[in-house]
């Protein structure tokens, strides 16, 4: 009988901590508002599923690497991601590397260099492998109201640390980010 009751008593234990795990942990932390710079970046448009979305991400950050160094470009930051639109199924973005400055260039079709403004925004960082960025945004969907502040461009990512500088998932940190007014 006294084995079966801890036997009985672990199990729901890990049980707890799992359904716990899923349900109530959030990795996102809320940092608040700050001023994010802004500057010149060169992005590529994309429009495609949030299935594929993370496999695209990174073959065109790798597209837009080689035309930086092609036209000895300078960067001036860390790889973020600006979401234009995104329904359940389908992301609309324009990935994007920090730049010095825009100079006139001969871009192919889908590829922009422009100005982020500085701006007020309020963000959640994340360490770790960015699993169910939801979460984060609706982190963030209720800061905007306990504030009652209003979005007034769009709702961008900062991969502060990522797949390339470290293979190790464990290392990564990322910034999601809702421009406020």
């Amino acid at each position: 009988m006294k084995n079966y009751l801890i036997i009985s008593f672990v199990i729901i234990s890990i049980i707890l901590v799992l359904i716990g795990r899923t349900y109530f942990y959030s990795s996102y932390k809320y940092i608040g508002k700050q001023i994010h710079e802004g500057g010149f970046y060169l992005g590529k448009i994309l429009s495609t599923s949030k299935k594929n979305f993370d496999k695209i991400k990174d073959i065109e950050y790798k597209n837009l690497e080689k035309f930086i160094s092609s036209n000895k470009l300078s960067k001036n930051g860390k790889r973020f991601i600006i979401y234009t639109s995104q329904t359940e199924k389908k992301i609309e973005s324009i990935i994007a590397i920090p730049l010095k400055n825009c100079p006139e260039l001969n871009l192919t079709p889908k590829l922009v260099c422009n100005y982020f403004p500085t701006q007020d925004v309020i963000g959640v960082t994340h360490d770790g492998y960015p699993t169910n960025k939801d979460r984060g945004w609706k982190i963030l969907d209720k800061h905007l109201i306990d504030i009652n502040k209003k979005i007034f461009n769009a709702p961008f990512e900062v991969i502060w640390k990522g797949s390339y500088e470290t293979k190790d998932s464990t290392k990564w940190i990322t910034g999601l980010y809702y421009p406020i007014r």
